[in-house]
């Protein structure tokens, strides 16, 4: 009799610690990662560059043909607008993306980097470059591919904190059309 309360005991012992098993690990797979908010990021050196005076230069090359100019804080909130939409940190962007974390020793940076789950996805790559001390951000990089009729456009976006930032767009049409875009804009980017 003894025994089969023992043998009892154990079954009984067993179950439960099998069952907080199960519990634990369908716990442990939700996911709670956060990506970064680059739109935050974005905001905060848009709104640095509107409360200062800094002189601000466009330089463009269309095709070849390359052209620099002044340009105020207008027209730079306007090219600037476009790194705005590149965040895939959104609710409804997080399912579709993978984060990485790579600690670079070379850069001194811990570099994240975002890829879409599905080939589909607009955006293909964002690597953020962090300060591996500070983890302020040093550097963003962002490659789109979008479909605009018949027109395939790759858009190569990076961003260097405080300083620079440059758009470039390579198009292509089915007919053999091709167009290549660079914009870069500077705003603080001086030696020291």
């Amino acid at each position: 009799m003894k025994n089969c309360i023992y043998l009892f005991m154990l079954l009984l012992i067993m179950t439960s610690c099998k069952n907080k098993k199960v519990a634990k690990t369908e716990k442990s797979t939700s996911d709670t990662t956060k990506f970064f908010a680059l739109t935050s990021f974005f905001k905060e050196q848009i709104v640095d560059v509107d409360l200062r005076a800094y002189p601000i230069y466009l330089i463009k090359e269309l095709n070849g043909k390359k052209d620099s100019i002044g340009i105020d804080k207008d027209a730079f909130k306007s090219y600037a607008a476009i790194f705005l939409n590149k965040d895939v940190s959104t609710p409804e962007m997080h399912d579709k993306y993978t984060e990485t974390v790579f600690h670079d020793l070379s850069t001194k940076s811990y570099t994240l980097n975002y890829r879409p789950k599905s080939v589909n996805e607009p955006i293909q790559n964002i690597d953020i470059l962090l300060d591996e001390n500070t983890n302020l951000v040093k550097r963003v990089f962002i490659r789109t591919e979008t479909m605009i009729n018949d027109t395939s456009i790759i858009e190569q976006c990076n961003w260097k904190a405080d300083k620079s930032f440059q758009i470039n767009r390579f198009s292509k049409t089915p007919s053999g059309y091709v167009s290549n875009e660079f914009n870069y804009v500077n705003w603080n980017d001086r030696k020291k």
